[in-house]
């Protein structure tokens, strides 16, 4: 047998670089998150708000879900690059969703930002608080684009 494969007329050592090259790709580049407009226009919103401003829309959409694929899903944002000013939002969406719960159950509730990311234009935080001696997970996706931010918000 030659220096080339049968399969492909690649060299083998070719081959075998393309091989480790593959294997090499950073995991950020694998990991697949949900992109919140997407799912929005496909599925339609749960509520809309207007801004600040007057004009841009915000629609959300919450999806309740297992744990076994909230799981997946926090791994998933684990593997996405980390950025200070993706950490900035998510801490604002935090301090949103710490209002929320409190308003809601009328006990004093921590939440922490656990991991955060992003891919794209889409920004993926996952949020840890305690309630009940439970701990909760809320993992948000946001994304602004052509004019209106969609946040999708998972939990159980």
């Amino acid at each position: 047998m030659n220096q080339y494969t049968r399969l492909t007329g690649m060299p083998r050592f070719v081959r075998s670089m393309v091989t480790v090259a593959l294997l090499c790709l950073p995991l950020a580049l694998l990991a697949e998150i949900i992109d919140p407009e997407t799912l929005i226009q496909k599925n339609g919103y749960q509520s809309v708000q207007i801004g600040d401003d007057g004009k841009m829309p915000f629609y959300s959409f919450t999806e309740r879900t297992d744990p076994a694929r909230i799981a997946t899903l926090e791994r998933e944002i684990a593997l996405l690059p980390k950025d200070e000013k993706i950490f900035k939002s998510c801490d604002f969406v935090r301090g949103g969703t710490k209002a929320k719960l409190i308003e809601s159950t009328r006990k004093a509730i921590d939440v922490v930002v656990s991991n955060y990311g992003y891919k794209g234009a889409t920004v993926a935080c996952s949020l840890k608080f305690m309630y009940g001696g439970e701990v909760g997970t809320q993992l948000i996706y946001m994304k602004t684009a052509r004019g209106s931010t969609y946040m999708v918000f998972v939990t159980h």
